[in-house]
This record gives structure tokens, C-alpha cells and sequence, in this order.
């Protein structure tokens, strides 16, 4: 009896946990606590954070296909679904609740709030020291849904910005970062008018289905040359066209009848709506767009490529219009 009893002893203290473990108390309403225990407090800490995911499966499997690929001359559809990004998102604003190193491990308690990002960058706002003024804004961000959520929640107009880093879309302010979930991101698109000129697709109401065959009906006030570009839901921006020459009050489609191949819609994830912006740009010499991919470019799913932020940094002294695209799965 005795010798059982010491080994229940011995077995019992091999998986002892501290007294708060899974008893941790959350501070903030719409929140979840994870827990973990690791040799390490890294390691603690990306169990506690896998726990989180698991109960509120913040982490989503994306795919990206390119929908448009010129190859020699023309346009292509491509149909594979083979690339795959895994997003981390819940890898920021976390906040640790506690932790002990306790009979040779690290236990920690971390804390996520659960709200939309774009409320997560508007507490941030409200909580620093920062005099809010009305500012100058870029042109094009001013007209986002984005602009009009920050407006209305703060009563000013901020010059706020959209940022790449870390392989993540960030809002920021002044030196005030927020990682912006997927449905934030696409406050980031919008269709813009120029009473200078004027970009349609072909497609009533601008509604395309999957493998649509499609193109651009646009005009402009003054002799110029036009480019297309399209930026994907993801970011990644892309060259259609470049340097098409455009008469004065003429409508013009693009591509016109001399392609042998028009663009074709697609979709990112199999079965699933998505959306696009497409820039239109007018200028009165040729212009490069060297930063930007060319709609042939077999890597385009390239980190590099996406670049939305520069191209909003862009044409912001340019002369442009933008429409927003929706692409939608065909029923048959």
C-alpha cells in the first residue's frame, strides 16, 4: 500500500500545475484566454496561442491564382489553386496574463480581444497622447470605407496610411501599427470617380462570374495615354495594359479588337466570391511602372508583389479613376 502510494505521489507531481493555471480570470469582454506550458516561455507561449486559435479559428488556409496571365502576346486564364498562404494575424495584440516557471516548466496565460481590427486601431488612437487635428489625406485613402469608419469614430480626418510588413496589411498612424484582418483590408477598396475621365467593364452593374471573358469601356477628357492596373484581394498588384494611346472624348475599349485574347475573371479560392480594384492611369508621356508586376509574370504570387501600398503612395499625384470589381462563382 505504501509503495502504491508513492508512486501516485510520483506520477501526480510529474504532471503538477501551478494553482491559476486554466483558473486565469479575462480582463476585456469579447475576449479568449489561452494557456501553455513549454521547457521555454517561446515555446509556453505558442501553445497558449494555438489554444486561442483553436477556440476562435482565427487562422485561415488562403490560396492565391493569378487571374489574368499574358503569354506571348495573350491573354490567358489560369485555373490551378496550388499556392497556399497560412494567415498568423493573431501572432499581434495579445497580452500576457501570466506566467511562472513552476517544477521545471513555463506556464503562461495569454489574453486575445476578439474585435474587428479597425476597433482595435481606433482604442489605440483614443488611448495615446496624440492631439487629434484634421490633416491632409492621400487622395485616394480619403475616399475609403476605410477613411469613413476612422472619421466617424473619431471626429477628425488622420492621415492614415496602409503598410506591408512582416507578410501582413497593417493601418497605421503616426507610429501607431494595427494588423488588419481580412474584412478590414478590403475597407482599403474602393471605387473612386475622376471627372476627367471614366473606367467601366462591360459587365452590367460591373458584376463578373468566373471565367467571364471581359474588357475595359473607358474614355477620357484630353488626349493621353492610359494604363490598367489591377490590385487583388490580397495586395498583389499587377500590370494589364501600359501605355495605351486614348482620343480626346472618345470611348475606347481595352483591350480593343486587335487582341486575340481578352481578359477572363477568376476567382482566388475555388467557389468563393472575390473582389478586385482596377486603377486606371493617365498620362501625358509614356510611363514605366517598373515597381509593379506584368500580368505574364510567373512569379507574381511573390511576396514583392504585394505592394497595394505603394501603389496608393503612387498615384496620389497622379491622374486616375478606380473601380471595384466583384467577381462572383458560376452556378450552373
Amino acid at each position: 500500500m505504501r509503495y502504491l502510494l508513492l508512486l501516485f505521489l510520483f506520477v501526480a507531481s510529474g504532471y503538477a500545475n501551478p494553482m491559476w493555471y486554466h483558473n486565469v480570470q479575462k480582463t476585456k469582454a469579447n475576449s479568449y484566454v489561452g494557456y501553455g506550458s513549454g521547457a521555454d516561455e517561446a515555446k509556453a507561449k505558442q501553445e497558449a496561442f494555438n489554444d486561442i486559435t483553436s477556440q476562435i479559428s482565427v487562422n485561415v488556409n488562403t490560396s492565391f491564382s493569378q487571374k489574368q496571365k499574358m503569354k506571348d502576346g495573350k491573354f490567358k486564364s489560369i485555373e490551378e489553386f496550388s499556392s497556399s498562404q497560412k494567415s498568423n494575424a493573431t501572432l499581434y495584440d495579445y497580452k500576457l496574463l501570466k506566467s511562472e516557471f513552476y517544477d521545471g516548466k513555463y506556464f503562461v496565460a495569454l489574453q486575445y480581444e476578439n474585435i474587428p481590427s479597425v476597433d482595435k486601431f481606433i482604442n489605440k488612437i483614443k488611448k495615446s497622447n496624440i492631439k487629434l487635428k484634421n490633416e491632409k489625406q492621400n487622395s485616394y485613402l480619403k475616399n475609403t470605407p476605410m477613411a469613413k469608419k476612422l472619421r466617424k469614430a473619431l471626429s477628425k480626418d488622420i492621415a492614415f496610411s496602409l503598410v506591408r510588413k512582416d507578410a501582413n496589411w497593417f493601418v497605421k498612424y503616426k507610429n501607431i501599427l494595427q494588423i488588419l484582418d481580412k474584412k478590414d483590408f478590403a475597407k482599403f477598396f474602393s471605387t473612386v470617380d475622376n471627372k476627367l475621365m471614366s473606367i467601366n467593364t462591360n459587365k452590367r452593374k460591373n458584376i463578373l462570374y468566373n471565367e467571364d471573358k471581359f474588357f475595359f469601356k473607358v474614355k477620357s477628357a484630353k488626349e493621353a495615354y492610359a494604363s490598367i492596373l489591377t490590385v487583388y484581394e490580397n495586395g498583389t498588384v499587377s500590370i494589364l495594359v501600359r501605355n495605351v494611346p486614348l482620343r480626346k472624348g472618345k470611348l475606347e475599349n481595352i483591350p480593343d479588337k486587335d487582341f486575340e485574347t481578352i481578359p477572363e475573371a477568376g476567382l482566388m479560392q475555388r467557389g468563393i466570391e472575390t473582389y478586385d480594384l482596377y486603377v486606371l492611369l493617365l498620362s501625358s508621356k509614356k510611363i514605366h511602372l517598373d515597381s509593379f508586376a506584368q500580368a505574364d509574370e510567373e512569379l507574381i504570387e511573390e511576396e514583392k508583389y504585394k505592394n497595394f501600398d505603394e501603389l496608393i503612395e503612387f498615384i496620389d499625384t497622379e491622374e486616375y479613376a478606380t473601380i471595384k470589381v466583384v467577381t462572383k462563382p458560376r452556378i450552373y
